[in-house]
């Protein structure tokens, strides 16, 4: 392991940083990977080849200055319990000076256990469910509460998930950091004339894992109605999950299965291309867990407007609606105004650069860094 005198220059301030990225929820780590090596800093991604997806951009790519490790878990049950072993040594093997973990379950207690043995610090990032389910668990909560309080800092990538970690994790111990987006990668102008050829100029998109929380049903029911008035216009689902089966019976009993298609897993890198063909991305309607996800902010960097429900209620490009004849109106004014769709679409696209590109996000990244390096070196 480098020592810290290394990693710091004569003005206290952090230079070269070599990162340990564990990461368990998909493309979370490969554009904080982008943005940390764009600054001249070593990553080395530590994830578990069961990851290996078409969805997953280091499936397909390795930014220079970046490693990959796909880690083979033993063939034991539970499947983290396999993991433990293979990727804790990989990790350790990294000789990082900071070890960061994506998702604040099974793969961010493997990289804490290393950071404890490698007497580094452990910096843990939540993205969702993580962050509002497992607390509330009185098994899983318990677990996680032990690991969360001996973590040198928690990131959260929402405002309002603060309030599930009080408690928990002390305020000067977690920090909000928002989600990263690709914006060169989801832009507006990307060529998708062969799916406006298949599927007509009045493409609705869904793309997200297909589960309850994600609310499809009211997707559907919202589409039904835009049906009425556009029975041109088409919805295509990108994602797989439990609740496909239920969605397909909805969609029968709603008599539109010639309107919607299952399109299943589609690659990270060809989703650029349906959101430039769509008119619209709808989902998320849930008061419980009101949504920022990634697949919206995606879509507005391709100026592609938005209908959910969340707490931000300032969100350019988006419209945030929450019961189903809601939704439908504002679908059927979004199919029905092309200059009412576009001018949602520049306004989306402009709010995301300003607020979730990579550089800006990393920079706060790197500064909490910074913060658990320093203290680390006064306590040495």
């Amino acid at each position: 392991m480098i020592p810290f005198s290394r990693v710091l220059c004569h003005k206290g301030e952090f230079g070269f940083m070599r990162v340990c990225m564990v990461e368990e929820i998909a493309n979370c780590a490969y554009h904080l990977t982008t943005g940390l090596t764009r600054k001249g800093h070593l990553v080395v991604a530590v994830l578990d080849v069961k990851r290996q997806l078409n969805r997953l951009l280091f499936t397909h790519s390795v930014q220079k200055g970046a490693e990959v490790k796909w880690i083979k878990p033993w063939p034991l049950r539970p499947r983290a319990l396999g993991l433990f072993v293979p990727m804790l040594l990989a990790i350790i093997r990294s000789r990082p000076h900071i070890v960061h973990a994506q998702y604040l379950w099974s793969q961010f207690f493997i990289a804490f256990i290393a950071s404890k043995l490698l007497r580094i610090p452990i910096v843990a990032t939540g993205h969702g469910w993580e962050v509002l389910e497992v607390p509330r668990s009185r098994f899983r909560g318990r677990i996680q509460k032990w690991f969360l309080k001996r973590t040198d800092m928690v990131i959260l990538t929402a405002e309002y998930y603060h309030k599930y970690m009080q408690g928990i994790v002390s305020p000067k111990n977690r920090v909000y950091i928002p989600r990263m987006i690709d914006t060169d990668t989801f832009r507006p102008g990307i060529n998708a004339e062969d799916l406006i050829n298949k599927y007509g100029n009045r493409i609705v998109t869904f793309i997200a894992r297909l589960h309850k929380i994600k609310t499809p049903e009211k997707t559907l029911q919202a589409f039904r109605f835009a049906l009425d008035e556009f029975p041109d216009a088409n919805l295509l689902i990108l994602g797989i999950g439990e609740e496909e089966k239920n969605m397909r019976m909805l969609i029968d009993d709603l008599n539109m299965t010639a309107s919607v298609h299952f399109l299943g897993e589609v690659s990270n890198t060809e989703i650029p291309r349906y959101l430039n063909a769509s008119k619209v991305e709808v989902r998320g309607f849930n008061p419980d867990t009101p949504e920022l996800g990634i697949s919206h902010l995606e879509a507005l960097a391709c100026e592609t407007p938005v209908l959910t429900y969340n707490d931000y209620k300032m969100v350019g490009g988006m419209i945030i609606c929450l019961e189903v004849p809601e939704i439908a109106e504002n679908l059927k004014k979004i199919l029905r105004d092309e200059n009412f769709q576009k001018s949602l679409g520049k306004a989306g696209r402009k709010y995301v650069l300003e607020n979730f590109g990579i550089d800006v996000a990393t920079d706060m990244t790197v500064n909490a860094y910074h913060v658990v390096l320093s203290r680390r070196k006064r306590r040495a």
